[in-house]
């Protein structure tokens, strides 16, 4: 397979969008889970969120959009950009991290992916940062798998869940009580019922 593995300027970030649907799929196959926390966005409005960020981040000298293709075909990208470090580990002010990497499915192991991920491993390496964070979908094994292979070490487990909900208890969730009624005012007199006799 005859491919290159090029910049993407901000301007061209709408072809990405086929690629970015396809793994917007992937995710929603890998983590039927998430449903219980609401639907999922529609293909076009998922899009429209997500080049909304590339584009954010693209402002910035140290993000990137690596893509590889073929003569006419986009086989895959990886979006990559510096953040700030956290503060617990000496590696630096800034880190690498890898906001999404995607390879078509038909391109899908032939070494696109570790090729995606050997280029922005150099290009954050020469922006400076020493590590970079990945953040795999909960049920994406597949891709975890690849990222220890490369290499990769745990390091944060991002768990999500509603704001407003129920407390639980044990297993599951306590169902809500209704308020107790209020209590009447007990007087020394009669209580009056609203009607005149």
């Amino acid at each position: 397979m005859g491919h290159v593995i090029v910049d993407l300027p901000a301007a061209g970030i709408d072809c990405l969008e086929g690629l970015w649907q396809e793994l917007l799929e992937h995710h929603l196959s890998a983590a039927p889970h998430l449903a219980a926390l609401g639907t999922p966005r529609e293909p076009a409005d998922s899009w429209r969120v997500r080049r909304a960020q590339y584009l954010r981040w693209l402002a910035s000298p140290t993000a990137a959009v690596l893509v590889a293709r073929d003569a006419d075909r986009l086989l895959g990208y990886a979006m990559i950009r510096c953040a700030d470090a956290a503060g617990s580990w000496q590696w630096g002010d800034q880190v690498g991290a890898l906001e999404t990497l995607v390879v078509a499915d038909g391109a899908r192991g032939t070494g696109v992916g570790r090729e995606l991920l050997d280029a922005a491993r150099e290009r954050l390496a020469g922006w400076g940062a020493e590590v970079m964070t990945i953040s795999v979908i909960a049920g994406n094994e597949g891709a975890a798998r690849f990222y220890r292979r490369e290499g990769a070490s745990d390091y944060l487990r991002t768990l999500i869940m509603p704001v407003r909900q129920p407390l639980f208890i044990g297993r599951g969730p306590v169902p809500a009580q209704p308020a107790p009624p209020a209590k009447r005012a007990r007087g020394r007199g009669r209580q009056s019922t609203g009607s005149r006799a």
